[in-house]
Parts: structure tokens; sequence; C-alpha cells
């Protein structure tokens, strides 16, 4: 009778503990698939149409990590809880950043957190329905959890569920690096359409497959050998010194180059000659925030969307038109980047951010290039320094200082933003204090958005004359061009009257955020059914190279209109400026000079060949004008990889 007893309590024991056992597992499977719908309901209307291998291949990804944080969290109900809401929040995210920057979140992006947190504060955060319902959701299981799933008792095994945790990340990590997801997942994340990519193969599969992108590897055809063979035709222009001589090279180093000490932009700081400064102009760099010219919308043509000064300074210039840049909305670095390298994100991919990424020690750029000659060298932008990493990436670049927010707090602003002249007064005091010539590079912030601040003074307001498109935001912007344009009068007039010979190259860094709404408003279509021309639309802004009356007359024989330049992208604006100013070239900034004629234009989203006609990157090969900037762009892929990537550490 006993032993019955005994045989009838450990079954009634036994079947509570495996009932509690498949309820807890039940709330884990739950777990997996709600994180997976918090995860992309917030943003993705197409949540329930994402094909089934991609939504098996998205819940494992997502159920590897549940299991990692519910052993880490010594598998408590609370763990569980963790895992939905950190989906919850990575699903809000993207819905903000996309409504703001037109592209969810990418693996780049968590290195530049510290940027995104102080920008964030321009923008206005809102709720709609469906995040309502998120959250909703997101509270229901939270309950569902803490009233139906059973709690384990407290257990000696913490180190047993640490240790298991560990595990699954070590297989996961082993896992990630044997699988091509790109190629065995057969996911593809179109760099000009994150955002649709992320909608039909789901956001952590997409993301993770971002993520083996990110470590750059060697292009097809590139060892030292083919870098020389490329380069051997393009021979360095000479220099001239102060007095109007040509300096002399300097004497071959231990490795027995020639060039080691010549002021090319192949050195981060080379060597300088004894007979430097170079005689040359001052030349202001200006990257002005969101600049756009919104009148080369369809229905906006002759509307006060155009930034009249601005072309009346065009109109004078040494070279002007539209550059093609590789953002919209946001991702000002990379428009940096491709100004001062004279490289592509083109050949990098999407959500790539070189500044925050990579170490740019030793990369031959404009300002190694300007110290090189002698020149001081100087970087402007009120914000903070360590957004995208300026404060260590201008030191490697070559400036010898940078002014950031710290050094311009009593400045004047508009719209609580430091004034575009604000900072040109500051440009104008660093060429005021150096001795010889100087080169500053004003990153200026006015433009900045969101554009639903409400922060522009009545005597500045601005309506858009036009009956295509009615929005505030678009007034903003717009009234912020305008005080934009104004500024640029002040220091165009000012330059003029000064007489130290001085060249300015200006341009915008990329469109507002709203670049996408306006398409659509204006070209009568979604942006997912834009072909390639109608996609550059968005990814160009308008450029001048200008030199003052002061420069014209000292070096008017040096000068030169370069008349083709009225399309280019931005890798291309360091060496326009070089061309029209008959500032020396080194060999890379002449085999840009002629890549241009093969490849005008290059950006994130494709290239443009000499006929005119743009190509996503992939396309089939049709013309012979098409071929030849193939060939041109594969060749710049192994020169750009070279200057980036190679080892510098014997430089």
């Amino acid at each position: 009778m006993n032993r019955e007893r005994t045989e009838t309590s450990s079954g009634a024991t036994g079947r509570p503990r495996a009932m509690d056992a498949l309820r807890r597992g039940a709330f884990f499977a739950l777990a997996v698939v709600l994180g997976f719908l918090l995860l992309e309901l917030p943003w993705n209307d197409g949540v329930f149409a994402i094909p089934q291998r991609y939504v098996i291949d998205n819940l494992l990804i997502l159920g590897l990590g549940c299991a990692i944080t519910f052993l880490a969290g010594q598998r408590t109900r609370a763990s569980l809880a963790v895992f939905t809401g950190f989906c919850l929040l990575w699903g809000t995210a993207n819905f903000f950043i996309i409504t703001f920057k037109g592209q969810p979140i990418v693996p780049a992006d968590l290195f530049a957190l510290g940027t995104a947190a102080s920008v964030a504060g321009g923008y206005s955060l809102f709720l709609t329905g469906r995040l309502v319902f998120c959250w909703a959701l997101f509270a229901a299981y939270c309950v569902a959890l803490a009233k139906l799933c059973p709690q384990r008792k407290h257990t000696s095994r913490a180190a047993a569920n640490v240790l298991a945790a560990a595990l699954l990340v070590c297989l996961g990590a082993m896992q990630y690096q044997a699988i091509d997801i790109k190629e065995d997942c057969e996911v593809t994340v179109d760099v000009w359409d994150v955002r649709g990519s992320y909608a039909t193969q789901g956001t952590a599969l997409c993301f993770l497959s971002r993520a083996q992108e990110l470590t750059p590897k060697p292009p097809e055809g590139y060892s030292a050998e083919a870098v020389d063979t490329i380069l051997a035709p393009f021979a360095e222009d000479p220099l001239t010194t102060t007095d109007g001589a040509t300096a002399e090279p300097a004497s071959p180093n231990a490795t027995g180059d020639p060039g080691a000490a010549a002021p090319t932009t192949s050195d981060a700081a080379p060597e300088q000659s004894e007979a430097l400064p170079y005689d040359g102009p001052n030349v202001i760099a200006i990257m002005n925030e969101t600049f756009s010219d919104l009148s080369s919308y369809p229905g906006l043509e002759g509307t006060n969307a155009a930034p009249t000064f601005f072309h009346e300074v065009a109109d004078d210039s040494l070279a002007a038109g539209d550059v093609y840049v590789s953002a919209m909305g946001g991702g000002t670095c990379n428009s940096e980047f491709e100004f001062l390298t004279g490289a592509s994100t083109g050949n990098m991919g999407g959500g790539v951010y070189p500044y925050v990424l990579y170490d740019l020690e030793g990369v031959d750029n404009l300002a190694s290039y300007f110290r090189g000659l002698g020149y001081g060298t100087h970087a402007i932008h009120p914000a903070e320094a360590a957004n995208w990493r300026r404060d260590r990436i201008y030191e490697q670049l070559g400036f010898d200082d940078f002014d950031d927010i710290t050094t311009m707090e009593d400045a004047d602003t508009f719209r609580d933003l430091v004034t575009d002249r604000a900072t040109y007064e500051r440009v104008l005091e660093k060429i005021d204090e150096g001795d010889g010539p100087q080169f500053v590079f004003d990153v200026t912030i006015q433009n900045h958005g969101g554009y639903d601040t409400g922060l522009v003074p009545p005597a500045d307001a601005v309506h858009l004359e036009s009956d295509e498109v009615e929005s505030p935001e678009v007034d903003e912007f717009l009234a912020a061009i305008k005080r934009s344009d104004e500024d640029l009068r002040w220091l165009i007039e000012e330059l003029n009257a000064r007489d130290e010979p001085t060249i300015v190259v200006f341009f915008g860094d990329h469109q507002p955020g709203f670049a996408d709404w306006l398409f659509e408003e204006t070209f009568g279509k979604p942006v997912e059914d834009a072909n390639l021309e109608e996609v550059q639309a968005r990814y160009r802004t308008p450029y001048f190279i200008w030199a003052n009356a002061a420069a014209r007359g000292k070096y008017g024989d040096k000068l030169t209109r370069i008349e083709d330049a009225d399309v280019t992208s931005l890798n291309y604006l360091s060496s326009l400026l070089l061309d029209a100013t008959g500032l020396p070239r080194d060999s890379r900034a002449l085999y840009r000079s002629a890549l241009r004629q093969a490849l005008p234009a290059v950006n994130l989203n494709g290239y443009r060949d000499a006929e005119g006609t743009w190509h996503w990157f992939g396309e089939a090969v049709e013309t012979d004008a098409q071929k030849t900037a193939e060939d041109a762009l594969k060749s710049y892929a192994i020169v750009q990889y070279d200057q980036l990537f190679k080892d510098r550490s014997n430089r």
C-alpha cells in the first residue's frame, strides 16, 4: 500500500511538472513569433506577404537570440519579456528612422549611436495606431507571461545556464562565419531601397546579411602591381613655390621612392620641402547642410524654391552644376568622406560609414594634400565633436585643428542651430590668423532637419508658391535655404572685397529627409516604381567652384573654366577643384580627372556613362559607352581599395 501511495504521488507530481514545462515552452515559442511581429509590424505594411522561406530564416535567427537571452537570464519569465521588448524597441526605432531618413537601421548605424542621439532632438516623435497596437500586444504578452507562465523555482544551475548561453553564442558565431547569407539564403539588400529589402525578406535576415558585407574585400584583379599599372600613365604636376620657382623633389628615401617627400595626396602629412609653402590661393570648402534646389522637381520649376543668389554665383564660377551624392536625408559623414578622399561609397555598398568603421590614418585626402603644400588646414563644424567620430577622423586625415560647437557656443543661431554666417566668420578668422595660404573645410549645420520645429521667425518665413506641393515642412526648409542664400551673399561680397586670392568650393551634402514624399508628390508615382534616373533626382545637390577677384587677378592664367562639369559626382569634386584652379595634381588626382571622362558620375545607386545614360550596378552591358564605363569602374575600385586599405604602416 505504501508503495502504491508513493507511485501515485510521483505520478501526480510529474504531470504538473510536465505541464509547467510545456507551458513555458509555449511561451518561449510565442516570444519568438511575437518578436518577429514586433520587429516588423511597426513599419512594414507587407509583413504577412514575406515568403515562407524568409520567415523561417528570420524565426531561426530570432529563436537563437531568444534562447541566448532566456539562458543568460536564468530561464526566467523576465528574460522572455526582455527579448520581446528588445524586438519592439528595434521595430519602433525602425519606424521613426524610416520616417525621418527613409531607410531602416543598418549595422553601421550601431557605431554611430552617439551621433544619432545628438541629432535626434531636431525631430518630433509621434504615435500611430499601429504603434499603439504593437505596444498593447507587448503589454498583453507580459501580463499573460506573469499570470499564466509558471515561474521556475530557484535552482543551483546558474553557471550551467550561462555556460549554455555562451555555447550558443559560439555556435551562432561559427555558423555566421561559415555561411554567406547573401548566397546561401538568396538575400538581396538593394543599396537604394534598403527599406524594401527589409520589408520583403525580414529585418533580422537582411541586417545580418549587411553585417557580413561591412568588412572590405579586395576587388577582383587587385594587386599592388595592378595599381601601379593603372596609375603609371599619370605623372605628377610640377610645384611652384612662393617665390615663383619650381620646387625640386626631395632625394629618394630608403625605399628608393624619388617622390617620397613630394606634396602629393598619397600621404597624410608628407615631408615639406624648405621652399614650401606653395604659392597658391586660400581654399574654402563649404559642405552646406541639406543645401538643395527643390525647383529641380517637376512642377516646381521657376518657383521660389530656387536659391537665387547661389545661381548667380554659379553662373560666374569656374565649374558648377549638379553633384550626385550617396546620401539622402542623413549620412552627412559619407558626403564628407567622398569629397575629401575622392573615393566613392558606390564601391563599398550601402549602409557603410567609413568614418565610424575604418582607420583613415594615412589615407590620401584633401587635408593631407594641402598640408603637404604647406597650407594651414582647419575643420569647422558647430556640433558635437564626437559625432561621426570627427574628433578622431579629422586628426587622422591631417587637419591641424577642429572647431566644434564648444568653440561657437555664443554664435548666432537660426532655428536654434548655428547660422551659416557664423561659420563663415570663423572661416575668415582662420585665414586672417594663419601664415601663408589656408585650407578651411566648413561643415555647416543651419539647415539640419527636422523641419517641423516652428522656430522660423515671421520675418524669415517662406511659403512655396506652387499648386503642386503644400507642406509646412517644405516651407520651413525653404526658409532655412533662403537664409543660407543670404549668408552666402555676405561671404562672396566679403571675399571680393579682400586682397587675398581665395577659391570657394560649395556644395550640399544631401537632400532633406522628406525627399521621398516630395518625389511621390511631384513625379506622381511611388519611389519603389522609379527608374534609376528618377531615383537619382533625390540624390543630387547643386555645387560651384568660384574664384574671388583677387584670385582672378593673380592666377588668371592658371584658372580654367570647366565646361563639361554640369553633371558630376561628389568623389570627383576635389579633382575638379584642382583642375579648375591650376593647383598641382598627383597621379591619383590626374587619374580621377581622366576617369571622369569615361565615368562622369558614380554614387551609391549606380553610374552614368559618357553618353549620359544611368545604369544600375551589375546591369547587363549593351553599349560601347557602358562597356567603357564598366571597365573604368573596375579600375576605380582597384585604385580606391589601395588608397583606403593598403597597409600604410610603413608610409
